[in-house]
């Protein structure tokens, strides 16, 4: 073999070995959005899975490889924290040298609230936004929020030991007075709902003051805040590892500025792992200062909006161009074909659901409005409020009679959930039953994913009825 021959080969493969270097590394949240990457990507690159389909987005926990993913990345595509707040964290710490891109931030989107109560009535939000329409020194209004004596509750997993719980003012005042909550030993808020209301409307209860302690108990606290401190803090005393119910008549981030409400003795945020309201409807972010702790301001499955998904591609060609100049044609021309390619979607889509769009149908948990503003259907209500707990008896309930009262014909499940939960509203009833799938569960990940999960959708949708 000649010398010219070995060095022409070496030269081939130390280019060939430099340009693979030169790609970004590029990391994605969910299948959905690594879809949209990966058709961006199509002959440059692969771009790494941060959250595979069969797990909650809402609940996963970073694996090892999923960590060096993050580390190594040059760019990072996520749907924002209103999906995943747990990945905040990760994000500044592991990707903070990387282009992190936060899709539901794009312009060009609109962003859908969240719909609540079981059959989706409207609420006025305002009643939530001023704090003076509250009645200071009294808590006689929050026996009215969505029929419970709580605004909120949330389950957290607790070490043993001590945490501090505090209360903010904004804009110069506390939201209230006063405030009561229960804490009591539980892994799930449905199932101690109903002793915990009971507790915040006995007239018994114990008044806590500053730097004073509370611990788990079938006991209502009466938390009274300090008007001359700026923070009210009370020690939350855990005197047992494990799962712990907070209710409380006041949405804690009411009370929030630039702290999380609840800490650990280092000083760490302690988030919880369920939450009733699932995502609440208070956008921190409006509080000067107030970073890396939202709650969920909007619905946040907007990937199921082709239409969005075609704003995102472009969006995901412009930064893939910028840290990758030299291959700007590739994505732009790529994400060019993917939207030609959605606007055939669409037309095939709305072709398969006109037969269906004026038929009623109820989903698991509201993840599809943005799906069903696309192509011109309504669900008629949610078996769930959200995926991080189980619906109350109350709520199958109300959503069976609905079936049953306007003679609903389609009820869907969803592969991630349980079909008891289906099977308890529609039992007995002339109602269908199918699973959608928003995420992509039995889906290869890659180019192909999205329009796959978008047309299955549509398809499975039709075939229940």
């Amino acid at each position: 073999m000649s010398n010219k021959f070995i060095l022409t080969a070496t030269a081939f493969l130390l280019g060939t070995s430099m340009g693979i270097a030169d790609v970004p590394k590029v990391a994605v949240d969910i299948a959905p959005v690594h879809s949209l990457v990966s058709k961006v990507m199509t002959g440059v690159g692969n771009p790494d899975l941060i959250i595979p389909a069969e797990a909650s987005p809402h609940a996963y926990q970073l694996k090892p490889s999923n960590a060096e993913s993050l580390e190594n990345a040059n760019l990072v595509f996520w749907v924002g924290k209103d999906l995943t707040p747990w990945l905040e964290k990760g994000l500044s710490s592991l990707a903070s040298n990387a282009s992190v891109s936060t899709l539901l931030d794009v312009n060009g989107i609109e962003l859908l609230d969240f719909r609540e109560g079981a059959l989706f009535e409207a609420h006025d939000h305002g009643e939530h936004d001023n704090h003076d329409d509250h009645e200071k020194g009294s808590h006689k209004a929050h026996g009215e929020h969505e029929g419970h004596s709580f605004e909120w509750a949330g389950v957290f997993e607790l070490a043993k030991g001590t945490y501090n719980w505090s209360f903010s003012k904004v804009d110069g005042s506390y939201a209230d007075p006063a405030m009561k909550m229960v804490i009591l030993k539980a892994s799930d808020i449905e199932a101690v709902e109903e002793k915990a209301e009971a507790l915040l409307e006995s007239s018994s209860f114990e008044t806590k003051k500053h730097n004073e302690q509370l611990v788990a108990q079938e006991k209502s606290f009466s938390l009274n805040f300090d008007s001359n401190k700026n923070i009210t803090v009370f020690k939350i005393k855990i005197e047992q590892s494990g799962k712990y119910a907070f209710f409380t008549e006041h949405m804690p981030f009411e009370f929030e500025t630039d702290e999380h409400f609840l800490k650990d003795a280092s000083g760490t945020d302690i988030e919880p792992i369920a939450q009733e309201p699932d995502s609440g409807h208070h956008d921190h972010a409006s509080h000067d200062g107030h970073e890396g702790h939202d709650h969920g301001a909007h619905d946040p499955h907007a990937w199921l909006s082709p239409n969005i998904a075609k704003v995102w591609l472009n969006v995901i060609a412009a930064k893939m161009s910028e840290a990758d100049p030299q291959n700007a044609k590739i994505f732009f021309s790529n994400a060019k074909t993917a939207i030609e390619n959605l606007d055939n979607l669409i037309v095939e889509v709305k072709t398969i659901l006109d037969p269906i769009k004026d038929k009623k149908f109820v989903v698991f948990h509201d993840a599809y409005q943005y799906f069903e503003n696309d192509f011109d259907i309504s669900a008629s209500g949610a078996i769930s409020l959200g995926d991080a707990s189980d619906p109350s008896p109350a709520r199958l309930a109300e959503v069976r009679k609905r079936v049953v009262d306007e003679g609903i014909e389609c009820v869907l499940a969803e592969p991630q959930y349980k079909k008891g939960l289906v099977k308890a509203v529609i039992e007995e009833t002339n109602s269908n039953t199918t699973v959608i799938d928003p995420l992509g569960v039995k889906l290869k990940p890659g180019p192909e994913l999205y329009e796959q999960l978008i047309r299955n959708l549509a398809t499975n949708l039709a075939g229940c009825f």
